[in-house]
């Protein structure tokens, strides 16, 4: 009986192992665990690469350096791969954007009407609150005044405060709120206006949340508390937007009391705040880039005066050399002019107008006509007399060369001229 039992037993560890055997086979023929197994696991992602890096990258690695060293490259390259997460409470001079601020046309507390319009030309930074909040707007107007207005006293900033509970926030009340708070009428808005209209700002404008409890629709006559505890239930971000002088969002920031940030947290993310207004602040003269565009500009006339003078002395080396550096200059002319339309005007609030009327302004656009055809026809030109001079063909480069060079000489000289009318010399606006 115990021979027959411990043969038995062997059958059946030996019928396990066959079983187990033919799973395994199984799993490896059909590729692995089933979909839905996969799926349970932890991290599992449906992408086939994802899969196939699971299930090579320990083969890869396994048993040389070689193969960890690669497998660590390999997963620092993937990690760079993955989009980088962007930081709402930018940095002072970070050049991301969040958005145009729409257009709106709300009531100050003096009884003004100011327009997105009013604020084109100088930073501001936009809150929500209202005058009969008893959670966290007392606090934010308080450290407004202690962190924004008093540090910013010396810029062009503005602060911007708009209420979200306007049928109770008439201009007169927000007079009497901005005393309390030594707000300045000049550098410190307090805006109220149509509800709808300014719920719809903050939400689809400024991207901030706010919430309103349906009104009752009980016919009776409601008490004074009651009309106070409806409207201490409203609810809004206490997040603060920073706007530059185009009108664009660069960046929010978290300076609520209320909004649980940690001891120390409040100062840094005003710190934060204060940064990158006094930042934008200081962006906001003119780019630089229009006198380094003119420069390089009259550098590249300079050069081709220059090379025409040493071929007529018969300097062929000197030509050459000088010839290059005169299309150095025109490119690195090109590339800060494309830089300068396509990535800094956009920032800035368009580009800059002529003011001039009558015989100047014809005579300035067609000083700015001739010169953009101009260069787009004269740059495949150039291309072509250096690659002429480059393949040694003299006679095609000198036939190309006089009708080339009179046009580079003019778009060179032009560009300066365009420079100085519409920056220099441009008349003040009526």
């Amino acid at each position: 009986m115990m021979h027959s039992a411990a043969r038995a037993g062997a059958h059946g560890a030996l019928e396990t192992t066959s079983i187990r055997a033919d799973q395994a086979r199984r799993r490896r023929v059909s590729g692995g665990d089933s979909e839905q197994a996969r799926r349970r696991r932890p991290g599992f992602h449906r992408s086939g690469v994802c899969r196939e890096l699971r299930l090579a990258l320990p083969a890869a690695c396994r048993g040389s350096r070689h193969g960890l060293l690669a497998c660590a490259a390999l997963l620092s390259f993937l990690a760079g791969l993955a989009p980088a997460q962007v930081d709402l409470a930018a940095k002072p001079n970070d050049p991301v954007r969040f958005g145009a601020v729409p257009d709106f046309a709300f009531t100050e507390r003096a009884g003004a009407t100011v327009t997105r319009a009013d604020l084109l030309g100088e930073p501001w930074v936009a809150a929500l609150f209202f005058t009969s909040c008893a959670g966290p707007c007392p606090r934010l107007s308080a450290d407004m005044r202690r962190f924004l207005q008093e540090p910013l006293a010396d810029t062009g900033v503005r602060l911007v405060s708009i209420t979200v509970d306007p049928t109770y926030d008439t201009p007169e009340r927000l007079a009497e709120y901005a005393r309390t708070y030594s707000a300045d009428p000049e550098r410190w808005l307090f805006l109220t206006g149509d509800e709808d209209a300014i719920h719809a700002f903050a939400m689809e404008g400024l991207k901030l949340a706010v919430a309103k409890p349906p009104e009752s629709a009980a016919e009776e006559p409601r008490s004074d508390a009651q009309r106070l505890a409806e409207r201490l239930q409203v609810t809004h971000a206490t997040r603060l937007v920073a706007i530059d002088a185009a009108g664009l969002i660069a960046g929010y920031y978290e300076c609520g009391g209320e909004s649980g940030l940690a001891p120390g947290e409040l100062e840094a993310s005003f710190a934060r705040l204060l940064a990158r207004v006094r930042a934008l602040d200081g962006a906001r003269p003119a780019s630089r880039l229009p006198l380094v565009n003119a420069t390089l500009n009259g550098l590249a006339g300079v050069l081709l005066v220059l090379g025409l003078i040493a071929i007529k002395t018969g300097r062929k080396r000197l030509h050459a050399g000088l010839m290059r550096a005169a299309f150095a200059a025109s490119a690195a002319f090109l590339a800060c002019y494309l830089y300068y339309h396509f990535v800094v005007v956009p920032l800035s609030g368009g580009p800059t107008p002529y003011h001039g009327t009558g015989w100047r302004r014809p005579a300035y656009l067609a000083l700015l006509i001739s010169h953009v055809i101009l260069a787009v026809v004269n740059l495949p030109m150039v291309l072509m007399t250096l690659w002429r001079a480059h393949r040694a063909d003299w006679e095609g480069h000198k036939r190309l060369a006089r009708k080339t060079y009179p046009i580079w000489l003019y778009v060179s000289v032009t560009g300066v001229l365009v420079y100085l009318v519409l920056y220099p010399w441009n008349p003040a606006p009526a």
